[in-house]
């Protein structure tokens, strides 16, 4: 690979680390809400969020070829 490609290949991935550390909180935060009986609009906020962030991981690792 070139030097831009690898350049442009650890973007990505730098990106996709950022996703997956946002996933994480807020796949936890909506585990905290659902102990607790949560099934109200910070619930369904989060959930769109994940869905949201789960896209973004899946376009990422396409880019990245991971």
């Amino acid at each position: 690979m070139s030097n831009s490609t690898d350049n442009l290949v650890a973007a990505y991935r730098q990106d996709l680390n950022y996703w997956l550390e946002r996933k994480t909180e807020y796949q936890s935060a909506l585990n905290v809400l659902a102990s607790k009986g949560g099934n109200n609009e910070s619930a369904w906020k989060l959930k769109g969020k994940l869905e949201a962030v789960d896209e973004m991981i899946t376009h990422l690792q396409r880019k990245s070829g991971i």
